[in-house]
């Protein structure tokens, strides 16, 4: 049985370095993103493993729920790439208003840690 990350490189023809390398480069774009002009919070959430455990998780959701659904029967590759950098792009994100409301709530667990 296949990872969901595995289902999603199979069908974009990526290996696992293209796959962690498009994750990280959204992860690092997003914290620069919304920490613009806070050093420090960039820093604790760059850093944080319970932010990066978050990032990790929202996106395994989205690769299940929002792309892999369509993504399987679609035979445009061109389609599908485009859905997929889309789905995961950090500026839709910071537009997304559950994606956020989720932030908002892993960003008071990390104040407190």
């Amino acid at each position: 049985m296949q990872t969901t990350r595995e289902q999603v490189q199979q069908l974009l023809g990526w290996d696992q370095q293209a796959y962690c390398d498009f994750q990280f480069q959204q992860y690092c774009a997003f914290v620069e993103k919304i920490t613009d002009g806070w050093p420090q919070v960039r820093n604790d959430l760059m850093y944080s493993p319970v932010f990066r455990g978050f990032w990790n998780y929202e996106w395994n959701i989205r690769d299940q729920r929002d792309w892999l659904s369509f993504a399987s029967d679609c035979e445009d590759y061109g389609y599908k790439l485009s859905e997929y950098l889309f789905l995961n792009d950090h500026l839709r994100l910071l537009q997304d208003e559950d994606f956020m409301r989720a932030y908002n709530q892993t960003l008071e667990v990390i104040m407190y840690e």
